[in-house]
């Protein structure tokens, strides 16, 4: 009989190991699916983890320019939310430019007469889901507009080049994050003491 209790609690521990006792399914839950626009809320960026080169953990509380970075995020959040993107050359460095995707460059003269074009890159990808789909001919796409609007928050793990100079975000999205792939990684390099966005989302 003591075995028996012995390994009846043995199992249990072990159970709560593996699976947790607390209602652990509940704390990773995706967060409800919202819509921020109607609710005319802001999109909630909280950082989850950032790593150095090697992929060591760093304490974030200790690594001052993330809050720099954060404020340019939270920047080109609104913007997206305002479907308003002019300006956005001035968040990239003059003397480098910006992806606007994992293959395709621009100068800030090429970005501005790009984000000026009616039915042109960003107008499509960025803002309007319908022109995106019909341009692609793919109902399942979606603009960042759409996808960034049906979440309260975006979580954000930050990957540190040696002197704090280049630093990329990777981003997870609270309520959907099964679509978290559609963002790309921001880069953001620091210059003249200013950061800049040398990868967009």
């Amino acid at each position: 009989m003591k075995y028996q209790i012995q390994r009846g609690i043995l199992l249990i521990l072990v159970l709560c190991g593996i699976n947790g006792c607390e209602g652990k399914s509940e704390r990773n839950a995706p967060d409800p699916v919202v819509n921020r626009n109607a609710e005319n809320a802001p999109i909630r960026l909280e950082r989850k983890a950032a790593f150095d080169t090697s992929r060591q953990k760093l304490d974030m509380e200790s690594i001052s320019e993330l809050d720099a970075v954060d404020r340019r995020l939270q920047t080109l959040f609104r913007m997206i939310d305002d479907r308003d993107l002019s300006g956005l050359e001035k968040m990239v460095y003059p003397g480098e430019g910006v992806h606007v995707d994992l293959k395709a460059h621009r100068t800030v003269a090429e970005l501005k007469d790009e984000l000026a074009e009616p039915e042109g890159y960003f107008q499509k990808f960025y803002l309007d889901s319908e022109l995106l789909k019909k341009s692609t001919g793919d109902p399942s796409q979606m603009s960042l507009h759409e996808i960034l609007n049906k979440n309260s928050r975006i979580f954000a793990e930050y990957y540190l080049e040696p002197g704090t100079t280049q630093i990329e975000v990777r981003f997870y999205l609270g309520s959907t994050p099964e679509e978290s792939f559609r963002i790309n990684n921001a880069v953001l390099i620091k210059r003249d003491g200013q950061w800049y966005f040398l990868q967009l989302l």
